[in-house]
């Protein structure tokens, strides 16, 4: 009856969308044109403190392994307010306080930021730097006028730019008709809507037109909130696609219908995915979004602050886009700054892209880096007084985002089912067996403060006030890059002896029943061996995602040391699952190499079939190619294996000479579609044994990975849309043809 009932008031409410554009046309008077506003004179650089803020990128110019590299910062003398060091994903450097010195190993593929704060600032104030003893002297004039400095000394790359605040602020809920003053209120959140003009070139015409509907009645549920909401936060991904205006317009007009003051925050549909944030500060890809913000509610920022009775509320821009974060590391300043200025008031934080684990793919590569979270999340816990951590992007369902809520040093993390957008799949039916879509009522009495969602069937699902604490130390991976954690010169309990002890796992979402990823310490055949088994996620709907799973595998990192070794290992087809052959999914052992903080080496060895797509995009680089060899495996016997991952790894015109550090990961994949029942193998007896050859399987040498065993991505179209679902197109095809 309640589906009946939904779809009926969907059908007659949502008209103006499911209808297409036509409609919405007649009706949009067009968002006023922005353009985000470069300086023209000295005086507009200026940050609101009266200082000049400098951002100094450090990256190896030619050469992909890291080099050292010493920096000294060394005037404008008193005028100096402060220096503070980004490593992002580079090891941290050493700092010498006393003559503002740093010391520190930076690559090619990931920069070294320095964000610099100056006084009393004129043009012709010098900023006076060393570069490994080598001087660079510059004014601040000079950088104004040319927007940019580009310096090259032994082979290391030396950019700097200012760094502006236009688009951060605080604001006055009053001038948005915003109730002051009370102590007991309530605001809603909408995360992800997604919606727009379905009749907008490239548009996804089917997929926008289910997400309006949804999102017309979410609108609804919010109006009949009461007492009125104080406000309602649209969490990111306000609009599909790439943030075309079209959308936009189309939106506004949509959410204006919302009884009561409306504020944005930015996510990663806002703006192009190919988007550029560096070296320079260019704004112009949020120009769209900057329109709809000011028409909207008169604002023109990404990052803002402001109180409400007993509270303080901070949203927080996250685009998704490479190396926004590098571009922008005032950010983090300010946080810092607001977070202090109010560390007495209890906060509410609100970001698009989760700080916690959700624990299904692409939620790992579909993220902010390990740097990036563990600044803000560093930042957030320094008080103790953020009480909740607000996310969207990931369209979770609603019995997985009650399930993944976590706590994190006091903070209650939780991520937001979306307002529009169908759910992804993670494995299991839906808590009351309809749509997931709605909004989040968040109650504020005093300094107390309680949540519940509302579905758009009227489903009411409360957030309990105490949440289950999230274990670092059980999930390393989350907050850790893999080069970060501890190292030891042999392999420990390669056997599995000793359970899962000393291999690092990831948070993978727990599925109630016959859960899709299995890592688990068996007895089979008289071994002790790790058992890792992956299948399509049960329970697949229309408008679920399609997308491969890799999830699903743990690791351990050793010293590399001076004398070449191999790794030695045996494994085992699951005879229960791993026949027939021709089902694309398969097992691995993923070999990363690391000098320090950059990825020299990387290869996979693979039993059945392999996915290329293996990656950490936070520490790959384009330079360092994924390799890909075949572990044979003719029948259920044990296979004994000797990886000669150096020699593998030839050829490249990479200096492995200095690896430090193997990190060795054991796992299992599955294309998450068709009819396979899984994948299964099993793992045991791993050692490092010294170097006696090539690289082998009982007698026979390991082979190039065949292509036609290989899934990859199709270059020309990696995704198709299919009624709201993501779906990677398969390829088989050479990346070379």
């Amino acid at each position: 009856m309640k589906r009946r009932k939904f779809i009926s008031r969907v059908g007659a409410g949502s008209s103006l969308f499911l209808l297409g554009s036509t409609a919405v046309e007649k009706q949009n008077q067009g968002l006023p044109p922005f353009q985000y506003a470069q300086p023209t004179r000295f005086s507009e650089v200026l940050n609101q403190q009266g200082q000049f803020q400098v951002r100094l990128e450090i990256r190896t110019a030619y050469q992909v392994a890291p080099k050292e590299v010493r920096l000294e910062v060394r005037e404008p003398g008193v005028q100096l307010n402060r220096v503070k060091a980004y490593p992002f994903a580079n090891k941290p450097g050493r700092v010498e306080e006393a003559n503002r010195s740093y010391t520190f190993e930076v690559g090619k593929a990931f920069p070294f930021v320095f964000a610099v704060w100056i006084d009393r600032p004129e043009p012709m104030t010098k900023v006076d730097l060393a570069l490994n003893g080598k001087p660079l002297t510059f004014t601040l004039g000079e950088l104004v006028e040319q927007q940019q400095l580009s310096y090259q000394e032994d082979g290391i790359q030396l950019s700097c730019n200012y760094l502006l605040d236009k688009e951060i602020g605080v604001l006055d809920p009053a001038k948005l008709g915003i109730a002051t003053g009370q102590k007991q209120f309530s605001f809603v959140i909408l995360a992800d809507p997604q919606g727009g003009n379905p009749d907008t070139p490239k548009a996804h015409p089917t997929r926008m037109k289910i997400h309006n509907a949804f999102i017309w009645d979410s609108i609804n549920r919010v109006n009949e909130v009461t007492p009125k909401p104080a406000f309602s936060l649209i969490l990111g991904d306000i609009v599909d696609n790439q943030g075309e205006v079209a959308h936009f317009e189309a939106m506004h007009d949509y959410l204006k219908g919302i009884r009561s003051p409306v504020l944005y925050a930015i996510g990663n549909h806002e703006t192009r995915y190919q988007a550029q944030f560096t070296p320079g500060y260019r704004m112009d890809d949020f120009n769209a979004y900057f329109s709809a913000q000011k028409a909207m509610n008169g604002m023109e920022w990404l990052l803002y602050s402001f109180d409400l009775g007993d509270w303080h509320f901070i949203v927080w821009p996250d685009p998704l886009r490479d190396s926004f974060f590098e571009s922008h590391p005032h950010y983090f300043d300010w946080l810092e700054q607001d977070l202090e200025k109010n560390k007495d008031k209890p906060t509410l934080f609100f970001q698009h892209v989760p700080s916690h684990p959700i624990g299904i793919d692409p939620l790992i590569n579909y993220a902010e880096s390990v740097a990036v979270k563990r600044l803000v999340l560093g930042i957030l816990a320094k008080h103790g007084n953020v009480k909740y951590v607000f996310s969207g992007h990931v369209h979770i369902p609603i019995k997985a985002s009650l399930k993944t809520a976590t706590q994190y040093e006091g903070m209650r993390m939780i991520n937001l089912p979306a307002a529009g957008y169908r759910p992804r799949a993670f494995g299991e039916e839906e808590v009351h067996g309809g749509p997931s879509q709605g909004t989040l009522v968040v109650n504020i009495n005093g300094t107390a403060c309680n949540a519940y969602f509302k579905t758009v069937m009227e489903e009411v699902y409360t957030y309990p006030e105490t949440l289950p604490e999230f274990s670092e130390s059980k999930f390393p991976l989350w907050l850790n890059y893999k080069w970060q954690l501890e190292t030891t010169p042999e392999i420990r309990n390669g056997d599995f002896s000793q359970g899962l002890e000393f291999w690092n796992t990831r948070y993978v979402y727990p599925e109630d029943e016959n859960p899709s990823n299995r890592m688990e310490v068996q007895t089979f055949q008289g071994y002790q061996t790790l058992y890792l088994f992956s299948s399509k996620r049960k329970y697949h709907i229309p408008g679920q995602d399609r997308l491969p799973q890799t999830i699903n595998h743990l690791c351990q990192t050793i010293d590399t040391g001076d004398n070449p070794f191999l790794i030695q290992l045996d494994y085992c087809l699951d005879k229960e699952t791993a026949r027939p052959t021709d089902r694309w999914a398969g097992g691995f052992v993923w070999l990363e190499g690391f000098q320090g903080s950059v990825k020299l080496l990387n290869l996979a060895y693979w039993v059945g079939k392999g996915n290329s797509q293996l990656s950490d995009r936070f520490t790959d680089s384009e330079e360092v190619p994924l390799l890909h060899y075949e572990l044979p495996a003719p029948d259920e016997r044990w296979q004994e294996a000797q990886l000669n991952w150096r020699q593998d790894y030839g050829g490249q015109g990479l200096d492995l000479s200095r690896l430090n550090r193997l990190v060795i990961n054991l796992g299992t994949w599955h294309i998450n579609d068709g009819n396979s029942p899984g994948f299964g193998v099993y793992f045991t007896n791993l050692k490092r044994i010294r170097d006696s050859g090539e690289s082998q399987v009982a007698g026979d040498k390991i082979r190039t990975m065949p292509d036609e065993a290989m899934w990859r991505l199709n270059k020309y179209e990696p995704f198709v849309h299919i009624a709201g679902e993501h779906r990677y197109v398969m390829s088989t095809q050479s990346p070379n043809q």
